[in-house]
């Protein structure tokens, strides 16, 4: 039997993509772009993410989820967005890790040796084994939250200029309700990690999940506006840091330096961790042929895959690159999109004949049409749509091309296994 799942480790790994760096600086700017209005899409991405967990994948049998198209969401999830993500997301975040390293702690640390030693650290823990790379994600996880929560108490009961009392800045458009969803993103993950439990035992976890990070969210981006001017949020990519320093002056710094190489750490471990646990999920189900160095307890193939790939793009400098930034937020994008295509299977099989049933499919349509609208927003409104759509049609074509080559493998690995079974003592007759 499956051991029972624990809140507190549930949390450490749920919450670890909200106190990622990158996840701060996009919540600073949406805070810049309306002000307290910036409370509204979050709101609304609560309400969208609340329904998407409550009749989503997890809420069904296993059986259901093997529709034709529940491969094409599963696809853009598993080959496109997870890695693409895991990638870009892990050399942009270590990086500035150790710029962050580099000026805040110790100036005569070269930043990329620290980022390469970050980068080293996650795969040592997650070679040494899912309950170190468990225990890393909860100890990395309660750092960064106490630390943005200490920033957050010091700076309520602070002195606030009257200088930056907050107005709305923009007017509040659908650009922002794709934002709220793409900040709150992660939560979906723990299909991964809990496996072996029933998905709908996930759900509570996911839910609450889901309103601590818009808590912290709120909670911090109001002290954020409190303290820094709208303009500067807006245009900043380093929001976090002038709240901080705006706070506590140079010990908010160290503090806030500390948030962002322990959420930098925890975010990287946990897609990594994701990543390693879907490869092993597929081949258990046989959507991938055996490989070795795969499985959870041995998965150090798709560890070093993960961690070149992040090496050879600090190595070649691509960190900071808009080539590195327009993939991070097409990955987010297709991750987004695809988890509105995980509502296209029960659509497709007819209405469910129970009380409630009509409801319940109009909720399927809701969120598979507003999931992928809200995704083509983030698209037009970009502010490089064409190396946008670009990045998206590389990464669906490097995910068509791999899930050709799986799929053709697989059924050549099934074949062979099934002549095996047929034959058994061929050889010994011959």
């Amino acid at each position: 039997m499956a051991s029972p799942l624990n809140p507190l480790t549930a949390l450490a790994w749920l919450l670890a993509m909200v106190l990622s760096p990158e996840a701060l600086a996009m919540q600073g700017q949406m805070a810049g772009r309306y002000g307290q209005a910036f409370l509204m899409p979050l709101i609304a991405a609560l309400f969208i993410h609340g329904l998407n967990i409550a009749v989503g994948p997890w809420s069904r049998g296993s059986a259901r989820e093997k529709a034709t198209l529940a491969g094409f969401g599963a696809l853009l999830k598993s080959f496109i967005a997870l890695p693409a993500v895991a990638v870009s997301l892990a050399t942009a975040v270590l990086v500035s890790s150790g710029f962050v390293f580099n000026e805040v702690f110790l100036y005569w640390f070269p930043n990329f040796g620290f980022a390469a030693l970050m980068l080293v650290a996650v795969l040592v823990v997650n070679l040494a084994g899912p309950r170190c790379a468990a225990t890393a994600q909860a100890l990395l996880t309660t750092t960064a939250l106490a630390g943005l929560a200490g920033l957050t108490l010091v700076g309520a009961l602070g002195h606030q200029p009257e200088a930056t009392v907050s107005t709305m800045s923009h007017p509040f458009d659908m650009r922002g309700i794709g934002l709220g969803i793409v900040v709150l993103l992660g939560y979906d993950l723990i299909r991964y990690w809990a496996a072996d439990h029933d998905h709908r035992r996930t759900q509570p976890f996911m839910f609450i999940a889901v309103v601590s990070g818009v808590l912290i969210v709120w909670a911090w981006n109001s002290i954020v506006l409190a303290h820094v001017p709208h303009s500067r949020l807006a245009d900043t990519s380093i929001p976090h840091v002038l709240a901080a320093r705006a706070v506590m002056g140079q010990d908010g710094r160290i503090v806030m330096g500390i948030v962002v190489i322990a959420g930098s750490l925890a975010a990287v471990n946990l897609l990594f961790q994701a990543v390693v646990r879907m490869m092993a999920g597929l081949i258990k189900r046989g959507a991938l042929p055996t490989v070795a160095g795969v499985s959870r307890s041995r998965p150090w193939l798709p560890l070093v895959v993960l961690g070149g790939i992040t090496g050879l793009l600090m190595a070649t400098g691509f960190a900071g690159s808009d080539w590195l930034d327009v993939t991070l937020r097409a990955g987010l994008i297709l991750w987004l999109v695809g988890l509105g295509l995980d509502h296209l299977p029960p659509l497709l099989s007819g209405p469910e004949r129970s009380l409630g049933g009509s409801a319940r499919m109009a909720v399927h349509l809701a969120l598979a049409v507003s999931m992928t609208a809200l995704g083509i927003v983030l698209v037009v409104t970009d502010e490089a749509p064409d190396l946008l759509v670009r990045a998206l049609l590389t990464l669906i074509t490097i995910a068509a091309v791999l899930a050709t080559v799986g799929m053709a493998a697989t059924r050549r690995w099934a074949i062979n296994r099934h002549r095996k079974a047929s034959h058994p003592k061929e050889g010994v007759l011959q």
